[in-house]
């Protein structure tokens, strides 16, 4: 079980590039985050743009542009990123992809209830401005 927290490379590279831009205090060019972050311009390119829709990033085009947070970190959660890339977390579901038991008692639906309530009080506590701390040397 390699995994146990699923969390997609999408959501991965948004928390972080998030605390990234926290912690640059200047707009972050796409081109220097994809460096630091080692991942492909274009494809973080394509992770921030719901997160400029959904007014957590101001994005600024040019020589000097770049994206700023619009909310503060302390203000973003890692909820608010699963949900907006990822969508909604799931309700109780059965383990298989089609369902093959409809009991309200069965054990392992219950279960995946519990574990996603679990999972979303704590994805709520973690935020950008504790991500951050990870960048701190960019404002040296």
């Amino acid at each position: 079980m390699n995994k146990l927290l699923n969390i997609s490379e999408r959501v991965n590279i948004a928390i972080h590039a998030l605390a990234y831009i926290a912690a640059s205090d200047r707009n972050a060019s796409v081109k220097r985050m994809a460096k630091d972050l080692k991942v492909s311009e274009t494809y973080l390119a394509k992770v921030l743009q719901p997160l400029v829709k959904e007014k957590l990033l101001h994005s600024k085009r040019g020589a000097r542009g770049g994206f700023t947070l619009a909310k503060k970190p302390s203000d973003i959660t890692a909820y608010d990123l699963v949900t907006i890339i990822e969508g909604p977390l799931p309700t109780n579901t059965c383990l298989f992809l089609e369902p093959i038991c409809h009991d309200e008692h069965c054990r392992f639906r219950s279960l995946t209830g519990e574990v996603r309530a679990l999972l979303e009080v704590s994805l709520r506590k973690i935020r950008v401005s504790d991500i951050m701390k990870n960048f701190e040397e960019l404002k040296k």
